[in-house]
């Protein structure tokens, strides 16, 4: 009797005009009496990337929001009524991100007009939200067809694009579902108070508190989308380098929270298929458009009419290079990409010789001497503190573009200039030094490569002593070859990122005590590229004003590199 019903109910569906895959849908959703699944989907940490396209490369990559437009329909085609969300860390991150933000505002943004396309329900604000001030980032958020949530943002703001609801409620197959956002609170430890006027950044587990209780009384189902993650690795346990207080509180939010069902979070660009804590669902996907979480709850209804919870799972679906770009999304990205690469093209300076960046971070290089040479001469400094950002970069012998110079500096910072002493200038170095590892290594230990927070000094020469304790490596340090006075002033060339103290500078942090000297209106990206056009030649030979000692460990250093970048370029 019951499955001549079901075989009823489904042809009428049929017969109403439903399609087959609608009709498959619906019969999943009434297979167990009183049951229905509410899927879910997720992306995070995307940042500008639409087409399968490496910029700096210039060459085509298994990544982007295109292939993942893919996974999404062939999701849809299974769960027609499925939420699409996202973590967050939308609109920066690639050269066409940055040319619609800051060159080109006349045109929507790109990547929210292809947002609105794949018609998702809510984006959790990220904090790279944030990096082209609040003009570029109402301007997208006003463009949306869906809400960017922030329940841990107290705000100025009521109404309208600047402000952030904390969030929605949806009703899928009579089942109402609540989504609340919230963003890491570390945003005012990397941006200029500028770029969030108006708003004040709460702990996420303090904000929770308040607000899910507010939220469950509402809904039958609570989702948390949250562009924070897990302060340690979930599969090994190691704990991420170089966070900031508060900054991944994921599992925290699991286990101090109750009444949540599912986690999708994003920001640390690692990915986690599937994992309980204290009976939560949390997921994340890999970032840049490398993959797709998908989550299923199957909800039952009791006698007395509530729904309940009573299974859940998630997986996270691949981005490989058998998935093919969506056509609508190319179709619209198309006239962006063209724009962007006319503009990467731009021949501006000559280099008379291949240069590589593949060691730029562990000794002098005429790449990195680029942007060093860049900040000194855009704010008159005595010195410059830098990094080499994408190790990758190559520049080959002959005409030099706006895509090579681009990739000297990928992020979009802009230049401060402070005055320091000697005393905090060789504070800052210490701390550059105290990223890479003692030598000799001890036995079993393998060597670990500093990341890009590793800085490095032009201006002053120095060595770093890697036989030496932290805090005791910088050796020799001189200032227009005489030892470097302690008390003596400097202005000091660094980025907005270390401004805040982004990466542990805390010799920068405290910068109500250091004078401001002189703050860029353009990125030191956009520098980097005047530069360049202005001098119209890139240094073939390095400095040489530093170096690693003892040379073993800068061998050992090096053979690592050169098997990452080998490995980041395939």
């Amino acid at each position: 009797m019951v499955f001549i019903l079901r075989a009823l109910f489904l042809l009428g569906l049929l017969a109403a005009g439903v399609s087959f895959v609608e009709v498959s849908a619906a019969k999943r959703s009434v297979s167990k009496a009183g049951n229905v699944t509410i899927t879910l989907l997720d992306t995070t940490d995307t940042h500008g990337r639409i087409e399968p396209w490496d910029y700096y490369g210039d060459k085509p990559e298994d990544r982007g929001l295109a292939k993942i437009a893919t996974l999404i329909k062939q999701e849809r085609a299974e769960a027609p009524d499925a939420l699409l969300l996202d973590c967050g860390d939308t609109i920066q991150g690639t050269p066409l991100a940055y040319y619609f933000a800051e060159k080109n505002t006349s045109k929507p943004n790109p990547m929210i007009a292809a947002f609105n396309l794949l018609h998702y329900d809510a984006m959790a604000v990220g904090n790279h939200e944030f990096n082209f001030g609040e003009g570029a980032m109402w301007k997208a958020k006003g463009e949306s067809k869906f809400p960017w949530l922030a329940a841990n943002i107290k705000e100025t703001y009521k109404q309208g694009a600047p402000y952030f609801p904390p969030y929605i409620i949806k009703t899928v197959k009579g089942v109402r579902i609540g989504i609340v956002g919230f963003v890491t609170p570390a945003i005012p430890l990397w941006e200029i108070p500028e770029h969030y006027k108006g708003y004040q950044f709460e702990p996420i587990v303090e904000a929770a508190k308040r607000v899910i209780p507010e939220v469950r009384r509402q809904v039958d189902l609570l989702v948390v989308i949250m562009h924070s993650g897990f302060s340690r690795d979930p599969r090994s346990g190691e704990e991420w380098p170089e966070q900031m207080q508060g900054e991944n509180t994921a599992p925290d939010l699991a286990e101090q929270v109750p009444s949540i069902d599912v986690i999708f979070f994003g920001h640390t660009h690692s990915e986690l298929p599937e994992r309980f804590i204290n009976g939560v669902l949390m997921a994340q996907p890999k970032n840049w458009g490398m993959a797709l979480a998908r989550a299923d709850i199957v909800m039952t209804k009791k006698a007395e009419g509530q729904w309940e919870v009573a299974s859940k799972h998630s997986r996270v679906i691949h981005v490989t290079a058998q998935v093919p770009p969506d056509p609508e999304i190319m179709k619209l990205a198309k006239p962006y990409q063209e724009e962007t690469e006319k503009y990467l093209d731009t021949p501006i300076a000559t280099s008379t010789k291949d240069l590589s960046g593949k060691h730029a971070r562990y000794e002098d290089s005429p790449l990195l001497d680029v942007v060093q040479n860049t900040e000194m001469d855009a704010g008159q400094a005595d010195v410059s503190m830098a990094t080499l950002f994408y190790q990758a970069v190559r520049i080959p012998a002959g005409a030099v573009t706006v895509r090579q110079a681009a990739a000297l500096y990928v992020y979009d910072n802009t230049l401060y200039v402070v005055q320091m002493t000697g005393a905090q200038l060789k504070e800052a170095l210490e701390h550059a030094a105290s990223f890479f590892s003692q030598w000799p290594l001890r036995e079993g230990e393998t060597e670990k490569l500093p990341s890009y927070n590793a800085d490095q000094a032009e201006g002053v020469s120095y060595e770093m002593d890697l036989t030496r304790p932290v805090g005791d490596r910088v050796r020799d340090l001189t200032f227009h070859g005489k030892p470097l006075d302690p008390a003596q002033t400097l202005r000091v060339a660094i980025n907005s990122y270390r401004y805040t103290g982004g990466g542990g500078y805390f010799a920068y942090k405290g910068l109500q005590h250091l004078p401001v000297l002189f703050r860029s209106a353009l990125e030191i990206r956009d520098l980097v590229i005047e530069y360049l056009g202005r001098t119209q030649k890139i240094p073939t030979d390095a400095v040489g004003n530093w170096k690693i000692v003892p040379p073993e460990a800068v061998a050992a250093i090096e053979k690592v590199s050169d098997a990452d970048v080998a490995s980041a370029t395939k």
